[in-house]
């Protein structure tokens, strides 16, 4: 008589990395720690050498017979191979990588285009031929626009912008002083600069959905050109081959309902494609991957 299976699935974001181990589809474990706790170099050996310790610690002696890990910046099948690779040589595991964003359609309960506004911000999909395409995703410093850094990094040059010529929006400006512990918004940079990170600019986010509740007019411009980029990333993977519907999540969608739904209403109203916000963590979705791979035995699990 055969033991029972376990299944490992995990979900790395930019923020947290979190995974679920389930014994023949039923969860046992469910765990989290920073990501920065264990990568530190892009998915080299080290960093899967360090997650693999991380994650077998909390097994108790038990061991997975399939792996599916969402990677976080892992944008196109090349680095999702590499990634793959990597980790099965480090861990021995029999692991299939995919991009992080790609588990919301699995815990959505179908296929379609994932759009992620957590930490950062990205659009991803299949095309018909089963190749990853994207759109966003290119990291905070450069954009990731939409996502909580993206938000407070477009608000802070909004506020600055409008003191240099002299009218400035007094709402944004005092909420991202305070969020800050700045005196002066100039300062901000200086602040930022002590430890710069995409987490770091995301967790000052909350400022500026509540300013734009209160009527700052520049703290709502920045939300309605963020809705609008979000939505044409969608516009972007569906020009490319992508098919509906949108399965949604993510930090920002999940604490901002009407921000997500202002999103939907222009995905609907500019591609005619309906979302959904997801409302199970990614990690579940990989948790169902990875419980799919024992139920294909024998078969490369491609597509989630």
């Amino acid at each position: 008589m055969s033991g029972p299976e376990f299944s490992l699935g995990i979900d790395v974001g930019g923020t947290k990395t979190r995974w679920i181990l389930a014994e023949d589809g039923v969860p046992r474990l469910d765990h989290h720690v920073p990501t920065l706790a264990w990568r530190q170099n892009n998915y080299s050996d080290a960093d899967c050498f360090r997650l693999r310790q991380l994650v077998a610690a909390t097994f108790e002696g038990r061991v997975p017979q399939w792996v599916v890990m969402g990677a976080n910046g892992c944008n196109d099948d090349q680095a999702l191979s590499r990634c793959e690779s990597t980790f099965r040589r480090c861990t021995g595991w029999s692991i299939r990588v995919v991009n992080d964003a790609e588990l919301l359609a699995a815990a959505g309960h179908g296929r379609g285009i994932s759009l992620i506004a957590g930490t950062g911000s990205i659009a991803v999909a299949r095309d018909r031929a089963g190749r990853l395409i994207s759109a966003g995703g290119w990291g905070w410093l450069l954009g990731d626009d939409g996502g909580g850094a993206g938000l407070v990094r477009r608000a802070l040059r909004e506020a600055l912008a409008a003191e240099d010529i002299g009218m400035p929006d007094q709402q944004l400006s005092e909420a991202l002083m305070e969020s800050l512990a700045i005196s002066r918004l100039l300062h901000a940079n200086e602040r930022l600069a002590d430890a710069p990170s995409a987490a770091s600019l995301a967790r000052h986010a909350p400022a500026i959905f509540e300013v734009a509740a209160q009527g700052s007019k520049a703290a709502r411009r920045v939300l309605d050109d963020a809705a609008s980029g979000l939505a044409d990333h969608v516009g972007g993977v569906h020009r490319r081959g992508a098919v509906g519907p949108v399965f949604a999540g993510g930090g920002i969608f999940e604490s901002q309902p009407q921000f997500f739904n202002q999103v939907s209403r222009l995905i609907r109203q500019r591609y005619g494609l309906i979302a959904f916000l997801v409302r199970d963590p990614p990690v579940v979705g990989a948790m169902k991957l990875a419980r799919a791979c024992g139920v294909r035995a024998g078969r490369v699990y491609r597509n989630p």
